[in-house]
């Protein structure tokens, strides 16, 4: 029986080889379809109407804007120049993440052709196809999906310059520097990638007993460095200025297990209940045997790939750890570019051992991981954008599609400039106003800081409304005007709009 899978096997090897491209394709694009699908069907959130609003503004403008927020620019630019493309709609927005993810697909099955074989990578496509992770993220109009993209492209160049002829050598090192600088740039927690790298680039010159002061890898680390440096005051000013929204978490055990359950079933620890928790137990005591093995049949060459790929997911969670002693900086999304690397290890784990020592119970064993990335995808595909912070699955577009006309005589009254930005791209044409305690906002809510649609007091501002509509979380938290009734009330989750006239209209 074995004898009979060796030589399928090996059939099946050189069509791999002669299609590899083709299925790379097709995988790209069964991953593309997949997150577009979901992503469609979700409601824009703040963040996502937070990059929108930058790519509608001046290049100037949105680099002052970004610059007292948290984040890198370069995303906002990109973004800015595919909607000039492709426009402002929903399909087009969420497309350039798409995309960037497809890419990210493609560069990781040609990255682990490189590195191990065809064979072995189209083993391993499956896992990162049907990655819930890489999906969800992949149609979020924020800047992660492209970071992912850069960072795996950036591995690939690099594993190429490290075996490349001198002259070419050099051009993929200048290649690799433009990606460090452009990567972080893009997301500044890319740092974790690019320490990732070298750490592995470190121990490999170890290993052979090269001089690392002279390794030309640095001078591409540190050309990087320096295209970035004009930047790096804007970064410095962004760093103590407290822009940061006040969600992000310690990597505490609970949340070092929270990475495990949304990497493979897409839910928090605190929300898996008892069977997903056996579920997800079974998966690592699998892939602790799975690896135990791996270790002892992988060759030489295998095991520093292997590494890389450890070190690529590894690295930035434990330099996360150790920030978290000094300051709480870890969100899952702030994980998520780096992620790919988790599933391809699994996936080349299988492949790997698939090639080394087929057997039923190795199929079995990969059939099953994948099965469980299946249901996270069913899962991502219920919960869709659920905000884990916040607690609340947006419904901006559903509570939008109740107002179906502006008109001089309706007042839009939002209960927080967050809701007031999260409904700004669904009525471009209503003038939004919102509640806030001060006027000047920072941060995500710089745009609207000191603006004239500012409501203090709604009560009195607010008095002279003909028609009101009152958006709101959960509970009402502001005082309506006397001079107004109240007429009905519409939920969609937990975004409510009350509707409110004054004497004499009617409704």
């Amino acid at each position: 029986m074995l004898q009979k899978i060796k030589t399928a096997m090996k059939a099946r090897v050189s069509w791999v080889e002669r299609h590899f491209e083709i299925l790379l394709i097709v995988a790209a694009l069964m991953a593309m379809g997949l997150s577009l699908a979901i992503g469609l069907s979700q409601s824009v959130w703040f963040d996502e109407s937070y990059s929108i609003f930058l790519a509608r503004q001046s290049t100037d403008q949105l680099l002052y804007l970004t610059s007292i927020d948290t984040h890198p620019p370069l995303y906002y630019l990109l973004l800015k120049g595919w909607a000039a493309i492709f426009g402002f709609g929903e399909t087009a927005l969420r497309s350039l993440s798409v995309v960037a993810m497809g890419g990210a697909v493609v560069m990781a099955g040609l990255l682990l052709r490189r590195m191990f074989s065809a064979k072995i990578a189209a083993i391993a496509l499956p896992f990162v196809v049907f990655a819930p992770m890489l999906l969800r993220y992949g149609f979020e109009i924020r800047m992660y999906a492209v970071a992912m993209l850069i960072g795996i492209i950036a591995t690939y160049v690099l594993v190429a310059a490290l075996h490349a002829s001198r002259r070419n050598q050099w051009v993929l090192y200048a290649l690799y520097a433009v990606l460090v600088a452009a990567g972080t740039l893009t997301l500044y927690y890319m740092v974790l990638l690019w320490f990732a790298h070298l750490v592995w680039l470190i121990w490999q010159a170890r290993r052979e007993k090269k001089p690392i002061f002279k390794t030309p890898w640095l001078v591409a680390l540190v050309g990087g460095a320096l295209l970035f440096l004009p930047w790096l005051p804007v970064f410095l000013t962004q760093v103590s200025n407290n822009a940061l929204a006040p969600v992000t978490q310690a990597l505490t055990l609970d949340n070092l297990m929270g990475i495990l359950s949304f990497l493979f079933i897409y839910q928090p620890a605190w929300q898996v209940g008892p069977f997903l928790s056996l579920v997800l137990l079974a998966v690592i005591v699998l892939l602790a045997i799975l690896l135990t093995k791996l270790f002892r049949l992988a060759d030489k060459k295998q095991r520093t790939y292997l590494l890389l790929l450890t070190l690529y997911i590894l690295v930035p969670i434990a330099v996360l750890a150790l920030v978290s002693l000094v300051r709480p900086m870890y969100l899952e999304r702030y994980l998520s570019h780096v992620s790919i690397a988790g599933y391809m290890l699994v996936g080349v784990t299988i492949g790997i051992l698939m090639t080394k020592k087929p057997s039923k119970k190795l199929h079995l064993a990969g059939a099953g991981i994948l099965a469980v990335l299946l249901i996270g995808v069913v899962q991502l595909a219920q919960v869709g954008n659920y905000n884990y912070q916040r607690l609340y699955k947006p419904t901006a577009k559903q509570v939008a599609a109740e107002i179906t006309e502006c008109n001089a005589d309706t007042t839009i009254l939002a209960d927080d400039p967050y809701i007031a930005m999260e409904l700004s791209y669904y009525l471009p044409d209503c003038e939004i106003r919102f509640y806030s305690e001060t006027a000047e906002l920072t941060g995500g809510y710089a745009p609207l800081s000191n603006s004239p649609l500012h409501v203090a007091d709604p009560a009195v501002e607010l008095a002279g409304s003909r028609e009101l509509i009152y958006i709101y979380y959960n509970e009402p938290t502001l005082t309506m005007p006397e001079t107004l009734t109240a007429a009905s009330r519409i939920t969609h989750g937990q975004l409510n709009i009350a509707w409110f006239y004054a004497e004499g209209v009617t409704p």
